[in-house]
């Protein structure tokens, strides 16, 4: 073996270099490549001219330098590992014969990890700042400079900066001393670098930021809040809405037979209640024609109640046989005004013809049947009341076709 020892770095290829001067067929002896670090265990083996591998984490990555048998017993390793650090031995074992054996350490060496730059303190004028750089990762540790690239070059030395630590101390700071910091750590099997500014600045400035970030922070947390109430409010006010009766809905349309005075004038509300009628009836024969024509009254389109005296048809009453009474029963007709006589006879009273149907609840509306039409002397209010008429409401209807 002519080295002893041999160094890598990780990732690359690795030669183990090793003969020997056979006295005898080499093709009968046997060669076995051995690995101690951690554990021992078999790297590669030939014997009775085969080539074995050992069931590890070396099998895909080794094998002999030349092919076997031979004299040369190197070996090569692929994609060195720190794991791959430690001995080799080497033996080869001749039948009848003397063994030989040799041994050799390898040492894979790993490149420092790109390191991290920190700082802690105040940068302030007079104040101090510890700059830092570390890397997880190198073999051998690697070691730290610090160097100032801008605006101008600068190098440190101890004991403002350590090297093994990483570390640089800034004291005193001044306003020049802002810039561009750049930490490289390096070791045998290569370097890597970081970089971290530093702007010093003075008392007044620093207020001044700190007054602004907490600004910020107040202004940002008063949006939030805002939103929050904003939402809150419109949800609110949906509920509201939602639960809320409506008490001015509008009417339902009139109806065609509501605005006409010659089709049937009944007033309806959900098929219970029904109205007299009032439109003019076909003329009986036999009744006695009056010297003027009929004027029919349509119902009251206004919103008001309308009191009247009403006397039940077929129920035995007092007014019965008195003048003026209406044998067929009914509503004491309208009065209508007419010119006075030219004779001078007392003048006709023309009555508009009454239906004497009683009111009943309904499925709907029905038809009315039409009663006798009858004339009757006009009679006062005051006297219907000494004769015992009782005053009953009679509903209405409004404009837009409901019951008021």
């Amino acid at each position: 073996m002519p080295s002893r020892e041999m160094e890598v770095v990780k990732g690359q290829m690795v030669v183990l270099q090793a003969w020997y001067s056979p006295s005898s067929d080499i093709s009968q002896n046997t060669v076995i490549w051995h690995f101690t670090g951690n554990e021992s265990k078999q790297v590669i083996n030939f014997s009775s001219g085969k080539v074995g591998h050992g069931q590890n984490e070396f099998t895909k990555r080794v094998g002999f330098s030349v092919t076997m048998p031979s004299a040369n017993l190197s070996i090569y390793i692929n994609n060195t590992q720190e794991s791959d650090s430690g001995l080799y031995f080497c033996h080869v074992i001749v039948p009848g014969g003397r063994g030989i054996s040799g041994e050799l350490r390898l040492n894979v060496k790993v490149p420092p990890s790109p390191p991290l730059c920190s700082m802690t303190g105040n940068p302030v004028v007079n104040g101090n700042v510890t700059l830092s750089c570390k890397s997880s990762q190198g073999k051998p540790a690697p070691h730290y400079k610090w160097t100032k690239a801008a605006p101008t070059s600068e190098v440190f030395f101890s004991p403002m900066q350590n090297e093994r630590h990483g570390t640089l101390r800034l004291s005193n700071l001044t306003k020049g001393m802002s810039g561009k910091y750049i930490c490289r750590a390096s070791n045998t099997a290569g370097s890597d670098s970081c970089s971290i500014n530093l702007e010093v600045i003075t008392s007044s400035n620093g207020g001044m930021i700190a007054a602004a970030t907490l600004g910020s922070v107040v202004g940002l947390v008063a949006m939030v809040l805002i939103l929050i109430f904003i939402l809150k409010r419109r949800q609110d006010t949906e509920e509201e809405m939602a639960n809320e009766i409506k008490e001015d809905a509008q009417a339902p349309k009139r109806v065609s037979w509501a605005k006409s005075n010659t089709g049937s004038d009944i007033v309806s509300k959900n098929g219970t209640l029904s109205s007299i009628a009032t439109s003019p009836r076909s003329q009986d024969l036999h009744q006695p024609k009056f010297p003027y024509p009929y004027s029919p009254i349509s119902a009251s389109d206004t919103g008001s109640v309308i009191n009247a005296y009403q006397l039940r048809p077929g129920t035995a009453c007092s007014l019965q046989g008195l003048p003026g009474y209406n044998m067929g029963g009914g509503t004491p007709a309208r009065k209508h005004k007419r010119p006075p006589s030219a004779n001078g006879e007392p003048p006709q009273i023309a009555r508009a013809p009454v239906v004497g149907t009683p009111l009943k609840r309904t499925e709907g509306p029905q038809p009315q049947v039409p009663g006798p039409v009858a004339a009757s002397p006009h009679i006062s209010s005051s006297t219907l009341t000494r004769m015992g008429a009782v005053a009953v409401m009679v509903p209405a209807q409004s404009q837009a076709g409901s019951l008021v």
